[in-house]
């Protein structure tokens, strides 16, 4: 009774979803996983966004407190219909969970500079084996184990001719790497072994292509990936974060205020990302009709419909019926950070 979907978040801008003050040269740092580095984006504030979306504010007439005898008119914020149903109701004598469960959004594939055709998204086999565990991308064993050992950190994986190659390098950032083959010794094998790899390359890219098919930027990525080793992938997504540098202004000198420089770390416009997202049928320790008669709980596929509903069979007004949508995730909403390109999607076989 647990339907499962997959949500992927392609940023437009630059993206901050902050872990906190730090002691170091970044003084916002974004959340990363411990083990990895690898950028990452709370379950909690995909679910805060969604549910935000499903808020209205009307407008409410009260009595005035500063005048007896005279109302005022305020604005106040309501839960459109099914919030409480989808996104959990809490406070109160009756509070119970939500039917979607977000869990947090994972790395997929990261930009990064080159010195030829401007940039290219790089990932990593630890990326690409995590994706085919949750079902993102089909991807045989053989084949990922094979990029596994071809990889090392002077070595990588890119299709040529293309534009980001030079012959049988290509450099990213300030780093050179050399296209990855086997070096068993075994001319056969390694032959074989290269073929296999190349064609999981194009079989990727092709992958990789299909989830965003309407999104121009996204449709380049099949001449732009580049599968580096686990290590490489760590140190660039830790290093190669756009970091702004943020200053406040005194509004009565017109300087800089003492202490109001700081750096904020974001990351980078074009990162894609997924999440894996479950619906579980109704909860509640009531579920009544208008006329308070007991009724079933409704089951997760409906819920996922009230959620994002169909594009041809779109019904509720709380969400618009297109495939992809515009969100806004993260800090600084005013300043043009976080709005992302979202699609839900279903799982790989």
């Amino acid at each position: 009774m647990i339907e499962t979907r997959l949500l992927y978040l392609f940023t437009r801008t630059p993206l901050h979803v902050g872990a906190g003050a730090s002691v170091g040269a970044i003084d916002q740092p974004i959340i990363r996983e411990r083990h990895t580095g690898f950028p990452i984006i709370p379950g909690s504030t995909i679910k805060g966004v969604f549910a935000d979306e499903w808020t209205e504010v009307i407008e409410v007439t009260r009595d005035d407190p500063t005048r007896p005898g005279q109302t005022i008119t305020v604005r106040e914020p309501r839960p459109k219909p099914d919030r409480d149903w989808l996104f959990g109701k809490g406070g109160g004598t009756e509070f119970n969970a939500g039917a979607l469960q977000f869990g947090e959004a994972r790395l997929l594939a990261f930009p990064i500079r080159s010195a030829r055709g401007s940039f290219a998204w790089i990932t990593c086999p630890l990326i690409l084996a995590r994706a085919k565990r949750d079902r993102v991308l089909s991807l045989e064993d053989t084949s990922l184990a094979g990029l596994q050992s071809m990889l090392t950190d002077d070595t990588a994986l890119f299709s040529r001719p293309d534009p980001l190659a030079v012959g049988e390098e290509v450099v990213l950032e300030d780093y050179g790497f050399t296209l990855a083959r086997a070096q068993t010794g075994d001319q056969a094998q390694d032959a074989e072994a290269n073929r296999l790899a190349d064609r999981t390359l194009v079989d990727l890219a092709d992958s990789f292509k299909a989830l965003l098919p309407n999104d121009p930027v996204w449709q380049e990525v099949k001449q732009r990936l580049v599968i580096v080793s686990n290590g490489m992938m760590t140190f660039f997504v830790t290093s190669a974060c756009e970091v702004a540098q943020h200053v406040r202004i005194n509004d009565t000198t017109g300087t800089a205020d003492d202490g109001g420089l700081f750096n904020q770390e974001n990351v980078p416009a074009d990162s894609l990302f997924y999440s894996v997202m479950s619906a579980l049928p109704e909860r509640g320790a009531r579920l009544t009709r208008a006329d308070h008669t007991p009724r079933p709980a409704r089951p997760p596929n409906e819920a996922l419909r009230s959620f994002w509903p169909d594009p041809e069979q779109a019904q509720n007004a709380c969400a618009a019926p297109e495939q992809v949508r515009a969100f806004q995730f993260g800090a600084d909403a005013s300043t043009g950070l976080g709005y992302c390109s979202v699609k839900l999607a279903t799982l790989q076989p």
